[in-house]
């Protein structure tokens, strides 16, 4: 990678960050994993569940409300402006050696904002956890109690596999990555729609359906469900016949070909127009 790449990518990355709307986006993300943090342990203490710290972030992260509507928004809101930058771009087509140099730099720059983005998130939640319940890398008693009260009730399959399969600190591990996966994976493809269609809200909405149908998963077929990467952030959707390694081989493989497809893309784009 070339030293031009790199500080483009921080110029794309500085405008996205700096821009207002994503001063309205990041309030909203952090008041949201605050409140939904404060929640969720409200009701853990409510039902006397004595959870420890990796558990209690694992409940949080899963809540498909949470995920989608303090997380997944507010990450489009704050990638998006940086797709029209058309003045950094003339500036591309001077600093670059090739077409597809600012296409790199680009998904780079999704990259670094996805990571940072997580980081202050998860940050939030774990912080929230830790001044409420003890630090452990093993399954708590309460979480075995907690799985073999509510299997059957309403169905938590997916954290009884965990259990059995797997330690806190390997699904932490998982789980993390899977995340940061996604988010550069809806990041890449933003830039791709507004590559080929050239109209924002168009592209905004696109991935916003993208991501939201496995919430209405019970009137879709199973196929497009599976599609979403929202459903491949859900721990109780795990189980032998779906582990994480079939998780990230759909969306490592995704996000290679959607990168591939937006280089080839770019060096045929005209720049700063």
């Amino acid at each position: 990678m070339n030293r031009a790449i790199y500080v483009i990518s921080r110029l794309y990355a500085n405008l996205a960050l700096r821009n207002p709307v994503t001063l309205f986006a990041m309030g909203g993300m952090i008041a949201y994993s605050v409140l939904t943090s404060m929640d969720d342990i409200a009701i853990l203490h409510h039902d006397r569940v004595q959870l420890n710290v990796p558990e209690v972030v694992f409940s949080i992260f899963n809540n498909q409300r949470y995920t989608t509507y303090g997380l997944f928004f507010p990450f489009l809101f704050i990638i998006f402006p940086m797709f029209y930058a058309k003045d950094l771009e003339r500036l591309i087509v001077c600093r670059t050696f090739c077409r597809s140099d600012f296409w790199t730099a680009r998904v780079l720059a999704i990259v670094r904002i996805a990571f940072i983005y997580l980081g202050i998130a998860f940050l939030i939640v774990l912080t929230s956890a830790m001044l409420n319940f003890p630090f452990s890398l093993e399954w708590s008693d309460a979480h075995g109690q907690y799985i073999r009260e509510y299997t059957e009730m309403i169905g938590l399959c997916g954290f009884a596999y965990l259990y059995r399969a797997y330690n806190p600190l390997s699904v932490a591990i998982l789980q993390a990555l899977l995340f940061l996966i996604s988010f550069i994976l809806v990041g890449v493809l933003s830039a791709v729609l507004v590559q080929i269609i050239e109209r924002q809200m168009i592209a905004f909405v696109a991935v916003s359906l993208y991501w939201i149908v496995a919430l209405v998963g019970y009137m879709l077929p199973p196929t497009l469900i599976f599609l979403s990467p929202a459903t491949h952030l859900l721990l109780n959707g795990r189980s032998p016949e779906f582990p994480f390694i079939v998780s990230f081989f759909y969306l490592v493989s995704v996000l290679a070909l959607l990168a591939i497809f937006g280089s080839l893309r770019a060096q045929k784009a005209v720049l700063g127009v």
